[in-house]
């Protein structure tokens, strides 16, 4: 029997890692019914694999041809299968019954679900600052479009506020140490952020001592399972480049 879903993915990248993450935690990596489909990077620059449509990673592709091609909007889906499955399409049904994880990473009350949505949001926002910083100011993307240390300077201050923000979600929270060490949707975001920033940009978001509780978090969420890559996770050659950044004359 052929999957059901086919997700499309390079696995190093910050945003296929977040559904990547999510799937280790839910204990869905392994699943018959999700075809995962490592993509490689054309000479042009591009994501491509057999069957992919033009487009940046992850992409889900559905049984009925459509395709999903937003990391959070993956995440939701994915979650509303496994919170609700349509009795009528089998494959849902067996993909929700084969979670390791039972019951929602979203929150049950609506005060729960509210709270996971604005850090979820919040995790996001912090993620598209960094990205665009990254494209100001790191020497990998020099060579693309137009670059600025002074834009990228400001617009990793500007992430900061952000991650503020979500520091008085962390701040004394041992949700991973406590409960069963329960993740949610948010707590993949942006642990993919923090591990994509050090590990490949040698950027160090939570450097602000403040953010103590956003450190627990990492320290801790580093040490599970999911979270585990190769030493060579990061690709060497473009990592080179990538923590290369333009310095302020």
């Amino acid at each position: 029997m052929s999957a059901a879903l086919e997700l499309f993915v390079f696995s190093w990248g910050v945003y296929p890692r977040r559904v990547l993450l999510y799937l280790a935690e839910k204990g869905l990596l392994d699943s018959p019914q999700i075809k995962i489909t490592q993509v490689t990077i054309s000479t042009e620059g591009k994501p491509v694999a057999p069957g992919k449509p033009p487009g940046t990673v992850p992409i889900l592709r559905l049984p009925d041809g459509i395709f999903i091609k937003q990391s959070v909007a993956i995440l939701e889906y994915l979650e509303d299968i496994c919170d609700s499955p349509d009795p009528k399409q089998p494959w849902q049904v067996e993909l929700s019954q084969t979670a390791g994880i039972k019951g929602t990473m979203r929150g049950t009350t609506p005060e729960e679900k509210a709270r996971s949505r604005e850090m979820l949001a919040l995790a996001d926002e912090t993620t598209g600052y960094f990205g665009l910083a990254c494209h100001k100011g790191s020497e990998l993307f020099a060579p693309l479009e137009p670059t600025s240390a002074l834009a990228a300077k400001l617009i990793l201050d500007y992430a900061q506020k952000p991650l503020k923000l979500l520091e008085a979600y962390y701040a004394g929270n041992s949700r991973l140490e406590e409960d069963g060490g329960r993740v949610i949707l948010a707590d993949c975001v942006l642990y993919s952020l923090l591990d994509f920033a050090s590990g490949f940009y040698e950027v160090d978001l939570l450097a602000d001592p403040e953010f103590a509780g956003l450190r627990r978090f990492y320290e801790a969420f580093k040490q599970r399972s999911s979270a585990q890559v190769p030493e060579d996770h990061f690709p060497a050659d473009l990592k080179k480049l990538a923590c290369q950044w333009l310095v302020l004359s």
